[in-house]
């Protein structure tokens, strides 16, 4: 695949091994994105086919919901150099700042090489990006399909950006994606998200 970002690969496979990601991560330098495509037939012989659409939850942040004006704010997915990733108080100490480094995290394979600076979104009760740092690799984790962020640095302090008092972004339980520009403008998680 060519599109607006470097390189990658796209493999469609109509059932997905449990060592495929595992596989791909160890043979290619590049993002890969897997597919599934299955297919259901009925009694009378029709095919009805099933899919989860490429990078699907992008377009989801990338997209304006009906008659609504752009902030100004949004980045289009091939601008994506920042992961912000949930972090309970625990692993927040004990691995983001301990470590200087985050772990079992699944990326898409297309956005990987993009990614230039990890942030932190601490859960309740602080319930605001406090953290970020820029990274060193990213690496795959033991044997799975999931990865090690390694920072450069430790992780440094930011202003929180919090969530809007009655803003339209609540917290979040999996990663998301935005540009480093977009966290260094925002007051608030609508100013990075404000398309949902």
């Amino acid at each position: 695949m060519v599109f607006e970002s470097p390189f990658s690969a796209l493999v469609v496979i109509d059932e997905i091994p449990e060592n495929l990601e595992d596989i791909l991560a160890r043979k290619f330098q590049f993002g890969v994105e897997v597919i599934q495509l299955a297919r259901y037939r009925n009694s009378h012989g029709e095919d009805v086919y099933h899919f989860e659409p490429f990078l699907a939850d992008l377009a989801a942040e990338d997209s304006l919901p009906s008659g609504e004006e752009p902030s100004g704010l949004v980045a289009s997915s091939a601008e994506y150099d920042t992961v912000v990733v949930p972090a309970r108080s625990d692993g927040f100490k004990d691995v983001f700042l301990g470590e200087d480094r985050w772990y079992a995290v699944r990326l898409h394979g297309s956005m990987r090489p993009q990614i230039k600076h990890i942030a932190a979104s601490q859960v309740a009760p602080v319930s605001a990006i406090t953290h970020i740092a820029p990274v060193r690799s990213i690496e795959q984790w033991k044997d799975t399909g999931k990865w090690v962020i390694n920072f450069t640095e430790p992780a440094r302090e930011i202003e929180p950006i919090p969530m809007a008092k009655v803003g339209r972004v609540k917290s979040f339980q999996s990663l998301r994606y935005t540009t480093k520009a977009q966290l260094d403008r925002a007051r608030t998680l609508d100013d990075i998200w404000s398309s949902e």
